[in-house]
């Protein structure tokens, strides 16, 4: 069904003046979303480099001719300087100006027929058009018109250009996408896009990037302009045809060659709990190549970021810092000039106290791009948490935000208590805890009331959230008695009384509980979504992830799977995995039809509905050593059987098959690995939490691994019988086991506690 968008009516102003490229897909997606269609065909140069959630590209199609054309009245002859050419892209206006040094470039908007219309009715000299749109519209033979081929060379195009992409639905007509795909043009769509990536740029960036196939290998050619220049860079690389990897690490290297900055984005998480992120924050997360984080984030929202993602911990408390300013500084202009997306991640807010004015400073010097990702701040959301609104018609129209933590180094600079004291709205200090008793004091000594209501919060948004409420004559002494630690907020002011009107009430049954999680991300997920609902704070740290793996022997298997009477799933990811290599071997899933499925425990069964197919056994304990018991007991002697599993799972069923002389093949499809750049964050979360969660004998053993000394102290919770046996082996203490073996089963247990 045609479609027209806001790009095509809105044809007197610029792309960029509205949004760029991204309007003509931003409605064909909202259509996608709600059903209204089922498939968008777009030309792949104009699609965003991040699509709506639950969207993606499923298919690439074959590559028309990428070049440029330049097109001008028949005639015109080949001097050019002193003429109008025609262009809405930066790229292409930054290009010809190389040949045509002294040529004005006047904005060109509307359809190609609509364009070449002005360049017949003498508007423009020549217009710069894709050579694919004019193919595909036949609108190459026109016998007034004059057609220059610019060569790739030195005319870069945009990335994607010549290919028309199919955006649909996540998991939706996987096999009919898979019919229109082709292979080579997949990659070089891959291969461009990931060079806007690492540039941090878009399909409005000025630069361009053509791959093609050059023998065995990938030829990547590249062109970049720095900010505030007007000269292009050219490099090119040839890659090896071995995957993504090699191409991204191919990319990589051809964007150090192009001398291209990276770019950075200084970006708030919030105070407390992942929750207190916003949706900007965290995508900046999920695509950033380096994230450089302090102390006082959520761990779960590392969880987020890519497994390839380079974390470096830099936080800082008072009198304990991990790295100066300077060194973040530097290690910001090194990741960037390297061509990395860098995502420096403050608590809070980076220009509230997070001294991200000067670290921008420092990156406007050096001509790193950066952006600010603004974030949830602790001065007014941490007493919003307690019931203190920072303002209120009948309480403080004014709000002042104060640092508690004056460094000798501002000369000059020192708070004004005099005219804090004459304030009559609300003061609230920020990590002022240490001087709590001399800020008080000096209120007072310049009149400040000490009747004054006055309130300490500390760790706000977290499980470990406290609150002293008194005046400002008293407070400095009751936060010493109740020991309230940092991080803190510190509110001066009437706003405090309102407390006992709103103040928080903690009625959940896991209120004020820490639960850390160690297993893979999907395995945090769940048990998030289980815990949650009970008001525990959930601090997502997974320290294994399942990678899948390229095995030719499983190959062989799932080529001839129809010879199979029994497939048996161990693990929800054997069945992600499982499904996903017959997808990249083009294997039709009807060859399953008469297969029947044994599978480990419930949230493997579910993984497995996903794809439309139902359970044939489930046993009764959630274990491999029990669906090895309670399964092989069922079978006739006579069936064959295929084994879906990881590189390191435990061999019950193996064992259990062989004993009863049953056929059997097993399929090592994916493998888990130690993620050891949680490591220092394990160290410094797991001092304060109130359990572990432990989910696989991988898990335990990782665990132990990270925590050498400390193991035998934390309090661990186990997911099953056989967890809990591998977190013994590996010197952990288990507090408890569930007694139903999945995320809803190790949730109800603690709570029973």
């Amino acid at each position: 069904m045609p479609i027209v968008t806001k790009g095509d009516r809105e044809l007197g102003r610029s792309l960029a003046s509205f949004g760029g490229k991204g309007v003509f897909i931003q409605e064909l997606e909202e259509k996608l979303l709600n059903g209204e269609i089922d498939m968008a065909v777009h030309s792949a140069k104009d699609i965003p480099m991040e699509l709506a959630p639950g969207l993606v590209i499923g298919a690439a199609l074959k590559r028309e001719d990428p070049r440029d054309v330049l097109v001008k009245r028949r005639g015109a002859g080949t001097r050019f300087d002193g003429c109008v050419i025609g262009t809405s892209s930066l790229r292409r206006e930054l290009q010809i100006k190389r040949q045509y040094p002294h040529a004005e470039i006047r904005m060109l908007r509307g359809n190609v027929p609509t364009r070449l219309q002005k360049l017949r009715d003498r508007q423009y000299d020549g217009i710069l058009l894709a050579a694919a749109g004019l193919k595909r519209l036949g609108l190459l033979q026109e016998p007034d018109l004059q057609y220059d081929f610019l060569d790739t060379d030195s005319f870069l195009p945009a990335a994607g250009q010549g290919i028309l992409a199919v955006e649909t639905r996540e998991g939706a007509f996987d096999e009919a996408m898979r019919g229109l795909n082709d292979p080579q043009a997949e990659t070089a769509l891959f291969a461009e896009r990931e060079f806007l990536r690492q540039l941090g740029g878009s399909c409005n960036a000025p630069c361009g990037v053509l791959c093609r196939n050059a023998g065995k290998k990938l030829r990547i050619q590249g062109m970049y302009v720095k900010p505030s220049s007007e000269t292009a860079t050219y490099a090119e690389v040839f890659v090896e045809q071995t995957g993504p990897a090699a191409v991204t690490e191919g990319i990589r290297e051809l964007v150090n060659r192009l001398g291209a900055s990276g770019f950075v984005s200084l970006v708030g998480a919030g105070p407390g709990r992942k929750e207190s992120i916003t949706v900007q924050a965290l995508e900046c997360v999920r695509r950033a190549d380096v994230i450089l984080y302090d102390n006082l984030i959520s761990p779960s929202i590392l969880n987020e970021a890519a497994l390839s993602a380079e974390l470096i911990y830099v936080g800082k408390r008072a009198g304990a810092h991990a790295m100066r300013q300077e060194q973040i500084n530097k290690l910001l202009i090194r990741y960037a000039q390297e061509g990395c997306y860098v995502v420096r991640l403050k608590g809070g807010d980076p220009f509230v106290f997070g001294r991200g004015g000067e670290e921008a400073a420092v990156l406007k010097q050096q001509g790193i791009p950066f952006d600010v990702v603004s974030g949830v701040s602790s001065c007014y959301s941490v007493p919003a948490a307690e019931g203190i609104p920072v303002t209120h018609r009948d309480a403080a129209s004014s709000l002042h935000i104060i640092t508690g933590h004056e460094g000798a180094d501002k000369a000059g600079q020192n708070l004004s208590f005099e005219a804090l004291a004459n304030e009559r709205g609300t003061l609230v200090f920020l990590m002022g805890l240490r001087h709590i008793g001399e800020i008080t004091e000096k209120l007072i000594l310049q009149g400040k009331a000490p009747d004054t209501p006055a309130a300490v919060i500390s760790n706000g948004l977290t499980a470990r959230q406290r609150c002293v409420c008194g005046t400002l004559e008293n407070i400095a002494g009751l936060a010493g008695r109740e020991k309230l630690s940092t991080p803190a907020v510190i509110v001066i002011g009437e706003v405090v009384s309102e407390k006992q009107n709103m103040g928080r009430q903690s009625v959940l049954p896991l209120s004020g509980k820490r639960i850390l999680f160690t297993g893979t991300r999907k395995m945090a997920e769940q048990l998030e979504q289980a815990f949650m609902p009970f008001g525990a704070e959930c601090i997502a740290l997974s320290l294994i992830e399942t990678t899948q793996l390229q095995n030719q022997d499983a190959d062989r298997m799932l080529q001839n799977v129809k010879q199979y009477q029994w497939i048996v799933f161990t693990s929800a990811s054997g069945v992600k995995a499982f499904f996903d290599r017959l997808a990249k071997l083009w294997l039709d899933r009807r060859m399953l039809c008469a297969v029947r499925f044994a599978v480990v425990g419930t949230s493997t069964e579910q993984e497995l509905e996903k794809y439309g197919y139902f359970a044939d056994f489930v046993p009764s304990v959630f274990t491999s050593r029990q669906l090895a018991l309670e399964w092989t007991a069922a079978l006739s002697g006579d069936e064959s059987v295929l084994l879906v599993r990881g590189t390191q799972g435990a061999r019950h069923l193996e064992h259990a098959l062989a004993e009863r002389e049953i056929s059997f093949d097993c399929a090592e499809l994916y493998e888990t690995r130690t993620d050891y750049r949680r490591k220092d964050e394990l160290q410094r979360v797991c001092a304060d939490v109130d359990y572990v969660i432990v989910t696989s004998g991988s898990g335990a053993r990782a665990l132990a691994e990270m925590l050498p000394e400390t193991a035998a102290q934390i309090r661990v919770a186990a997911i099953g019988p056989e967890t809990a046996k591998a977190c013994r082996q590996a010197g952990l203490t288990v507090c408890v086991t569930a007694k139903k073996q999945d995320a809803a089963g190790i949730a109800q247990t603690i709570l029973e506690m």
